[in-house]
């Protein structure tokens, strides 16, 4: 993943952050091994990747504003995952990502009993598309959409970074 985020880096218009406490939600439950990264286009509509690596081993991926992703995604040895595997799923997500084919979604309904509300992710390219919906607490949801029903995050291609010769 160091790879990943230096070649980004390397590539793309963003600020790259390092050091621990930067995403306390991503580092729950988890015993960091090293400093947090993050990257941070520097086109706001573009969505940043930030990246918590732990001691399990794995990481977690924080990719836009609200999706989280373990890798691996369980770990259990019944899962039988492959670092390979989880490292085409990885790379396959920041392509996206930085691609501009990735956007997420908060949703309320318009009348809620059980007060819960809705996150939702989508990721998509030539070979398929990947979408994550999960419940969330009403009142959160509320918070991260400012008081509105529905917030839409559309994220944008991240810019090359501009070489000079």
């Amino acid at each position: 993943m160091l790879e990943i985020l230096g070649r980004l880096e390397n590539d793309y218009d963003v600020e790259r952050t390092e050091g621990y406490g930067l995403d306390a939600e991503l580092e729950r439950g988890l015993e960091p091994a090293r400093p947090h990264v993050r990257l941070d286009p520097r086109d706001p509509e573009a969505a940043p990747i930030a990246v918590v690596f732990s001691t399990f081993p794995g990481l977690n991926a924080r990719f836009g504003r609200w999706f989280k992703e373990p890798f691996p995604s369980c770990g259990c040895d019944a899962c039988d995952e492959s670092a390979e595997g989880e490292i085409e799923r990885l790379n396959e997500m920041v392509d996206n990502v930085v691609a501009g084919r990735f956007c997420e979604a908060i949703r309320r309904p318009l009348i809620s009993f059980r007060g819960i509300g809705w996150r939702e992710a989508r990721f998509w390219s030539s070979v398929g598309r990947r979408t994550s919906r999960s419940r969330i607490d009403g009142f959160r949801a509320r918070e991260m959409t400012g008081g509105r029903r529905r917030l839409d995050l559309n994220w944008k291609p991240w810019r090359r970074r501009r070489t000079t010769s």
